[in-house]
């Protein structure tokens, strides 16, 4: 005999998108605000999901709610369903030209100052119908804003991170680290450079948001040298740190774009009285990728960018 329908306890699609919008802003209060409900209705949301599946989703830690082994593993076979979903009235716009074709990229200030600029003149040139909304973030902040569903992509850089099940990723191309130094610094005529080398001279480093200032002061701590490191000054951009280095406040240690050292390598204005010296062998490289959060559904103009972006940088 066929039980009835549980029209009431049912899995139901909004209780799947509470949860997943849970993992992604981390407190019921925001997702209330995101879905503009009152945080009881989602918490009535994912206790039904909990009756449904007969297993915790969610737990307290402290002052924070996050998910369970069980919860992680339903928000992840999920996601490709919410996001999916969410897109079905854009693609229907988009079909039936009702709506502008708008992407919304989280990239970083180097980015979109050099390898951006080729692959943004050839997408204006042959879809000047699509919009774009730029949020110019460093490239830990700026993934954030694409695994929480405020970017459509990311083109970003990356040192180790652990792949997101979230997020479909590529590589593009790499930037190496570097020694920053001033025309006639003994590092530059050095036959070799160590890291102890490095650390005798005040450092002038990347911001604490960065990639690169976050990865070369883990280098320098597993090396236990950091507490030794005399750090000069902090500074959002390349250009800054080049500034202060001309100026004598110290040597800079950070990751560099390939376009930014062959200005540099043709005498360009901005880096005159600067020089670069590869440091990949201490440091390594930092991957450039470009992300999407996996979806079964993607939008057109979202893949004709992917698809622009790819064919330029890797050809270039």
């Amino acid at each position: 005999m066929n039980q009835p329908r549980r029209y009431f306890k049912e899995l139901r699609f909004r209780q799947l998108r509470a949860l997943v919008m849970l993992a992604r802003k981390g407190t019921f209060s925001a997702v209330a605000e995101a879905f503009q409900i009152s945080v009881p209705s989602v918490w009535q949301q994912i206790r039904a999901l909990e009756d449904e599946f007969g297993t915790a989703m969610v737990r307290q830690s402290g002052k924070s709610i996050v998910l369970t082994e069980q919860g992680e593993l339903l928000v992840q076979l999920a996601q490709p369903l919410v996001d999916s979903f969410d897109h079905i009235r854009e693609l229907f716009a988009e079909k039936n030209r009702r709506l502008p074709r708008r992407i919304t990229v989280a990239t970083t200030a180097s980015l979109l100052l050099h390898e951006l600029q080729a692959p943004l003149a050839i997408l204006r040139e042959r879809h000047p119908d699509i919009e774009l909304t730029f949020i110019d973030r460093p490239s830990t902040i700026a993934r954030r804003h694409l695994e929480n569903g405020d970017a459509d992509v990311a083109i970003i850089g990356q040192i180790g991170e652990k792949p997101s099940p979230q997020l479909a990723v590529t590589q593009l191309t790499a930037y190496p680290f570097v020694l920053v130094c001033p025309e006639g610094h003994p590092l530059i005529k050095a036959r070799s450079v160590k890291l102890a080398d490095l650390i005798k001279h005040p450092l002038v480093m990347p911001g604490e948001g960065s990639n690169s200032r976050r990865h070369a002061q883990q280098v320098f701590e597993a090396a236990g040298l950091w507490q030794k490191a005399r750090l000069a000054l902090t500074a959002s951009t390349l250009h800054i740190v080049a500034g202060y280095v001309r100026v004598g406040f110290g040597i800079g240690v950070t990751s560099v774009s390939p376009m930014i050292l062959k200005e540099a390598a043709r005498r360009h204005p901005s880096y005159r009285g600067i020089v670069f010296r590869d440091l990949s062998r201490l440091f390594g490289r930092e991957e450039v990728v470009i992300a999407h959060r996996h979806t079964k559904i993607e939008l057109p103009h979202h893949r004709t960018f992917r698809e622009i972006v790819l064919g330029s940088l890797r050809s270039g």
